[in-house]
């Protein structure tokens, strides 16, 4: 039944915050709980929400999202994390994408579902990891690496994302020109760059001559977020990867701003994204279910490998400690927020394709099941390591 919007973002909240402090307390995150809500709601009570609500709830939280993960890519911090790290992550990430689409292909033969969900492995879930860290107490090099590299994944899954989103979507456009094909991807992944690069730079430059109180630095970067995210769109470009640029550009052009601005922005991120994964539950599909699990064993069984691979291999060509090596794809086995995120994103963007549907279910579904044998996985790596201090 369609309902009254006041009245559903109040339902919303209210749920989302109940089954948010249950699941916190059985040791999930409460982004589960959150999808749960919308579950509740949509699929059983038969709430439906507006589709422009919808839409402007989404891309509302993935402006923020993108804009405050492009604020950890100071140059600072970058050079603190070192060589290692750096080469460890960039073998990961790639490592885990392929193996995901080799395991997805050669069940489905379905290249753009198989491009799409690689594209979405390789993110991870820093809070659900840094969480048990904390529990375990942890201290040493695998506990360090773990936590740069889970900071930097959602990163690095946004950039992936941004160049498989354009691929899939040439490949289901039918029949287009070689130039057409070649082209669109470079302009929608090179005109992000540029439109987050030169609103970061405006930004950056006229912030640093005016004495700004918190309020207005508030202001200014939730609005610019949004410019941006609206700017990409009516352009053609990724508007994911362009807010993230402006992240990045801002942190390095402006750092009392960049970090000011992200301080302020996750003081209201909660309600943001109870309502935004809501919506992402309302609008599962379980008669979809039945036909899926195929496709989500292979898609856990390949980030599962494809992660454990790619930090071995990282690890033994930058040289790092033999632990690392062995345990820390083990300690990345998180998923939660960014991938469903972008899972819906991209179900918005296929959505003429017909694929959408298909991509949120398998996202929520194995979410669900890393959310689960995660954690442990990350205790197995750091007693193994002997860094876990209970």
């Amino acid at each position: 039944m369609t309902s009254n919007i006041y009245v559903l973002v109040g339902l919303v909240l209210l749920l989302g915050f109940i089954l948010g402090q249950l699941l916190r307390k059985a040791g999930l995150t409460e982004v589960l709980a959150y999808l749960f809500a919308g579950v509740i709601l949509g699929p059983i009570l038969k709430f439906s929400a507006p589709e422009q609500f919808s839409s402007v709830i989404t891309g509302i939280t993935l402006a923020f999202v993108a804009y405050t993960v492009g604020l950890s890519f100071s140059f600072s911090f970058l050079k603190k994390m070192g060589k290692k790290v750096l080469i460890i992550l960039i073998i990961e990430v790639l490592v885990t994408s392929v193996v995901v689409w080799i395991f997805v292909y050669s069940l489905t033969r379905d290249l753009p579902l198989s491009i799409i969900l690689a594209s979405l492995a390789p993110a991870t879930a820093p809070a659900g990891t840094i969480a048990v860290l904390r529990d375990l107490r942890s201290k040493g090099t695998l506990t360090d690496v773990s936590i740069a590299v889970v900071g930097l994944d959602d990163a690095a899954a946004i950039v992936i994302y941004s160049v498989g989103v354009v691929w899939a979507k040439t490949l289901l456009g039918g029949k287009v020109s070689i130039a057409s094909s070649l082209l669109y991807p470079v302009w929608e992944i090179l005109g992000a760059v540029a439109l987050g690069g030169a609103i970061g730079l405006v930004i950056s430059y006229y912030t640093k001559k005016m004495h700004l109180s918190s309020d207005n630095i508030f202001v200014i970067c939730v609005a610019v977020a949004i410019l941006c995210w609206g700017f990409a769109g009516m352009i053609g470009v990724s508007a994911i990867l362009a807010c993230m640029i402006l992240g990045m550009t801002v942190i390095n052009f402006n750092v009392h701003i960049g970090n000011r601005s992200s301080e302020l922005i996750d003081n209201i991120m909660t309600p943001v994204f109870i309502l935004f994964f809501a919506v992402i539950g309302m609008a599962i599909d379980f008669s979809q279910f039945a036909s899926i699990w195929a496709i989500v064993i292979m898609y856990c069984i390949g980030r599962s490998a494809g992660k454990v691979l790619g930090c071995t291999t990282g690890g033994i060509l930058s040289k790092s400690e033999p632990k690392i090596t062995k345990y820390l794809g083990i300690a990345l086995l998180n998923q939660a927020g960014v991938a469903i995120g972008l899972a819906f994103l991209a179900a918005q963007e296929l959505s003429e394709y017909g694929v959408g549907g298909i991509i949120i279910t398998l996202m929520v579904t194995t979410t669900a099941l890393f959310q689960l044998f995660s954690p442990l996985c990350i205790q197995y790596a750091i007693r193994k390591a002997g860094e876990a201090n209970i």
